[in-house]
């Protein structure tokens, strides 16, 4: 499931949230005070249900009396001391027995809805219990705060899932719970894509705290009510405006009471993995009235065929784990063709096509990667999709939409799909506007484009019609993505045949050899001989077709990256294609394939180009590229008589100068070899080039054993394996390469050689290389690959000024991380003074902690919590977010603590606060008064010290030291001033080191900035 820690509700339940965290963190963890919320949380939602709720009209009798103190809103006028008992031994045995204290009110049979609420209540209390660790003194303020809580929220949003999100955002939270959340607006907004209905059968195999299926269980409700319960007051102002017009557009009667009965008992449900989740989803459906029967808890992949039926759903919407671990090596339940397949979104998307039924639809949030992963598996199941089913949709969501204090989390899409008929197009829309701000606390902003993709779907594409285009809103037919380029299948037919040609007479000369010997030996006839050559022969070319079929299919990427498939080329540019087109229409039947069109086009004369081309679409990159393929081998003489094809190739020529140009226009391969032999030793040869930096390497060794091409001062070269990688750099001097790499030319009046590398070298074209680098056969990357592909290519001008930027920010990201490189703590060592043994100077204080619960919410160091060599800590943690089950010592502010594991990698540092740290770290306590605790640190974290240790760590396995080691170790100490000057010297400096490290940190940035708005250009 895609991770979400943004914040989407108010301000005041988000603070409310956090403050109920704070108050019960020494509960335990975030796992531990989630579960105590959600408990609290109940106790006051049953409350506000006793009294809004018509249906618990009979059961607010079991509340009369004495009974009235088991009411949440008692528990306020409890002093501090008494709540905990009174939850512990009045609340809790009390709500575990629910069930039988409301028989003894209830006239006649209990009602089916009410009867499974309070089987849910029984369970969630069965078990509680509020521990020693919940604060007393702070139990006034935490039950104050739930009753804070805006009632309204309690029973109309996903106030349990906006809990999790709070523990989620703290360091630990995620580690701990695992779970993953989707935004309110966007699971209303898939809802609203696929529209239920009472007779709808909803299922959701990732369940998560249950958003999907309440938020369908109150849109099918709304439609019949339309008093604006859903999707709430709290949702987003436009969205909420639109699903009030479509209800009172599209208003539903309602049905029989077995329909709804039935809806009720079954018609929403899910599974979830995590027993607590599974609970806070249950909880969830007994806010809304639903059935919290219905959330099973367990693995949904290991469930399929069993709990989970094919065929048998109607609808299916989930946002699954992206990359979770499974629990079994295998499903064969799931996909019998791909039983170990180990990526989980591609196991639960093929688990959510074979649960739907015929005509059933799907909505599913998927990785970007999806899209375009090159696995087997994942080309079957996009094949699939595009063959078994009606793939309507492609929505692509906004970068931050999923986010957490961490960090952004993966880009991703929403797919749509119809089981039970082959799609024709596919539409494509770009969400860049969700309708909130950027970053981890988004507020609503105006002009949601959910709205406007709602509109187009319902109006267009659901009804089968293609929408009006724009920029971010076009559709793909589904032809285009399931064509492999009839280049390509040629090139592996002629590779292939090529290939099992060869091998083909090595086999026959053999089997030849024998059948002579063995018609020399009379023991087969001449023939027999020439009827097995006609076997062998035809068994080879069922060998080499089949061969080549098996290529061809694994070079179907059946991508599903669907702005890749459209061209460049402008409005107008289109136009004018059009309008040529119309007047050179062919006479005689069209080519009904595409690869037919092509063949027929290939095998033409060129008189016949202009109707040929005529009948291609210039809005799709592959036929626009045969087009330009087809005009480039015409002869310039053949323009002079037919003049037509000047107005195609002048619309593609200035379609490549205006937005996009092919690298083959730009940079051209210099073969120019140099014999081994030939070789006199006086060029550098290029021994590698780095990926991080590009930076080109030569071997010290001037000599080859092969033959080598040769490159010039500003050319660029790359290497031919790991272009993929970013190994691309511009050639200092005159140079020669191994046949691994390969110079370019670079056209310098298209294009400014720094410009094309910073281009070359960006994640985006790399991106680009990965998607296409296995549609071939060849694993080098030579020219034929490379310069098939587009780069932005502004004026030269404007390149310039990118390059100019770029170099500026790349000096000072440079000469700031050089400072840092270069600086060390033995610079602030004094060697003026006594020698002195280290243990006359501070003894090792460790003792084991014996119990670790005791000290679960101390901070916790271990040795990667340290960077080497500087002092500073890198990260936080809890002993229980860290999750130390081993061996550990205490530490206090004042102690030096050091690491005795690999010592050559300085970790040491100053506490100044309280602390636990691994058993392979040492506290150290200072017992003379002639050293100073920051000053012995310093030393402990230097690069003298190291060396001062390395007679002692000649052992196999770890290098470590020992506390009597480390003792009889030498230091010069200096006087107490000394020591005091050289630890403020070094406070100094280090300030200083830090900045310099965020300012190459934000060049780097601003770098990226500056690359990403080149692409997007």
């Amino acid at each position: 499931m895609a991770r979400s820690t943004v914040h989407y509700a108010d301000k005041e339940t988000n603070n409310i949230l956090k403050k109920l965290h704070n108050k019960l963190r020494p509960a335990g963890t975030p796992v531990q005070r989630v579960e105590y919320i959600i408990e609290l949380l109940l106790l006051r939602i049953f409350e506000v249900k006793l009294v809004q709720d018509p249906e618990y009209e009979q059961l607010r009798g079991a509340f009369a009396g004495d009974n009235e103190a088991r009411l949440f809103t008692s528990l306020l006028s409890l002093p501090n001391d008494q709540i905990l008992t009174a939850l512990n031994t009045r609340f809790f045995p009390f709500y575990a027995h629910i069930l039988s204290e409301a028989r003894k009110v209830w006239q006649g049979n209990l009602s089916t809805k009410v009867q499974d609420q309070l089987i849910l209540i029984e369970e969630v209390f069965g078990n509680s219990n509020f521990t020693n660790n919940v604060t007393s003194g702070n139990m006034a303020e935490i039950i104050g705060l739930v009753a804070e809580l805006d009632s309204e929220r309690l029973l109309k949003t996903d106030l349990l899932g906006d809990a999790i999100e709070s523990a989620l955002s703290e360091t630990g939270g995620t580690k701990d719970i695992g779970l993953h959340r989707t935004p309110d607006h966007i699971r209303q907004f898939m809802v609203g894509l696929t529209a239920p209905t009472f007779k709808s059968r909803l299922f959701d195999p990732a369940v998560g705290t249950g958003g999907f299926m309440f938020d369908s269980f109150e849109y099918v409700l709304e439609g019949v009510y339309r008093e604006g319960h859903w999707p709430g007051t709290k949702a987003h102002p436009e969205l909420i405006v639109w699903f009030k017009n479509w209800f009172d557009q599209y208003p539903t009667e309602l049905p029989s009471h077995e329909v709804t009965t039935d809806f009720y008992r079954s018609g929403v449900g899910g599974i979830e993995y995590l027993g607590m989740v599974r609970k806070m989803a249950a909880i969830n459906f007994y806010v809304r009235g639903i059935n919290p029967g219905n959330i099973q808890q367990g693995d949904a992949l290991e469930k399929f065929g069993s709990v989970i039926l094919p065929n048998s759903k109607s609808i299916v919407l989930a946002n699954p784990p992206f990359g979770a671990e499974r629990d079994k090596e295998a499903y064969p339940n799931v996909w019998s063709e791909y039983p170990t397949e180990g990526e989980t979104t591609i196991l639960f998307v093929k688990l959510m096509l074979e649960t739907l039924e015929q005509h059933g639809v799907c909505a599913v949030i998927v990785s970007e990667g999806f899209l375009t992963w090159d696995q087997n598996s994942a080309r079957s199941l996009r094949r699939a999709l595009l063959e078994e089913c009606n793939l309507q949709a492609i929505i692509s969501l906004p970068q931050g939409l999923f986010v957490s204090k961490g960090g952004q989390g993966p880009k991703t899409s929403i797919l749509l799909f119809v089981k039970g008929q082959p799609t024709k197009r596919v539409w494509f829309y770009k969400v860049t506007n969700d309708g909130y701000t950027m970053g981890t606390n988004r507020k609503p902003i105006a002009g949601s484009q959910l709205v406007e993709a709602l509109d187009l779907f319902h109006t267009h594409v659901r009804q089968g019609k293609e929408p009006p285009e724009s920029r971010h809103s076009f559709c793909i037919p589904a032809e285009w993505i399931k064509i492999l380029d009839p280049r390509i299948k040629d090139r592996i037919r002629a590779e292939t045949r090529a290939d099992m040609t060869a091998k083909e007479t090595d086999d026959r000369a053999k089997q030849l050899e024998k059948w002579n010997a063995q018609i020399a030996a009379k023991k087969l006839t001449t023939a027999e001989r020439d009827q097995r050559l006609a076997q062998h022969a035809e068994l080879w070319f069922s060998k080499t077709e089949n061969e080549i079929a098996r290529k061809i299919e694994r070079s179907h990427l059946y991508s599903f990256n669907l702005p890749n498939y459209r061209s460049s080329l402008t409005l107008e540019q289109i136009k004018a294609w059009k309008s040529f087109a119309a007047t050179r229409l062919r006479e005689g039947a069209e080519e009904k394939t595409l690869e037919g069109k092509y063949r027929t086009i290939a095998a033409a004369r060129t008189e016949e180009l202009d109707e040929m081309l005529s009948s291609l679409d210039p809005r799709h990159t592959l036929e626009l590229d045969w087009a330009r393929q087809f005009l480039t081998s015409v002869p310039a003489e053949e323009f002079q008589r037919h003049p037509h094809l000047n107005t195609l190739q002048v619309v593609i020529a200035s379609q490549a100068k205006a937005l996009r140009i092919q690298l083959k226009d730009l940079i051209k391969p210099r073969q120019e070899k140099v014999k081994k032999d030939d070789y006199d030793g006086a060029l550098p040869i290029v021994e590698k080039i780095s990926f991080a930096d590009g930076l080109l390497h030569f071997r010290d060794e001037r000599e080859t054993g092969m033959d080598l091409y040769k490159a010039y001062k500003g050319d660029l070269v790359t290497s031919k394996i790991n272009l993929h990688q970013g190994a691309l750099a511009l050639a200092p001097c005159t140079l020669v390469t191994s046949t691994h790499y390969l110079p370019y030319e670079i056209n310098v009046g298209e294009i400014d050689p720094d410009y094309l590398v910073a281009v070359l070298r960006s994640t985006q074209f790399r991106a680009l290389i990965d998607a296409q680098k296995n549609s071939g056969i060849k694993n080098e990357q030579g020219a034929e690959f490379l310069g098939g592909f587009e780069i932005p290519l502004p004026a030269l001008e404007e390149q310039k000024k990118e390059v100019s930027e770029l170099k500026k920010l790349s000096a000072m990201q440079f000469h700031a991380n050089g400072f840092v490189d270069a600086w060390s703590v033995d610079l602030f060592l004094s060697f003026d003074g006594e020698s002195m043994l280290l243990g006359d100077m501070a003894d090792v204080d460790a003792k084991v902690i014996k119990d670790l619960n005791v000290v679960s919410d101390v901070r916790y160091v271990g040795g990667e919590h340290i960077e080497s060599g500087t002092g500073r800590l890198v990260a936080t943690q809890t002993v229980a977010e860290a999750g130390i089950i081993g061996p550990s010592y205490p530490f206090r502010a004042g102690q030096v603590v050091y690491s005795k594991v690999r010592p050559n990698l300085r970790k040491c540092f100053f506490a100044d606060f309280d602390g636990v740290c691994s058993s392979d770290i040492y506290p150290y306590t200072i017992k003379s008064e002639k050293i100073f605790a920051e000053y012995f640190a310093i030393v402990l974290a230097s690069n003298w010290f190291a060396e001062q240790t390395l007679e002692f760590q000649e052992r196999a396995g770890m290098p470590k030291v020992n506390r009597d080691q480390l003792a009889t170790i030498r230091i010069i100490v200096p006087s107490i001033e000394d020591q005091l000057r050289c630890v403020s010297n070094y406070k100094a400096n280090r300030f200083v080191i830090d900045g310099l490290e965020a300012s190459a940190k934000v060049c780097r940035q601003k770098a990226l900035n500056i690359i990403s708005l080149i692409w997007e250009s």
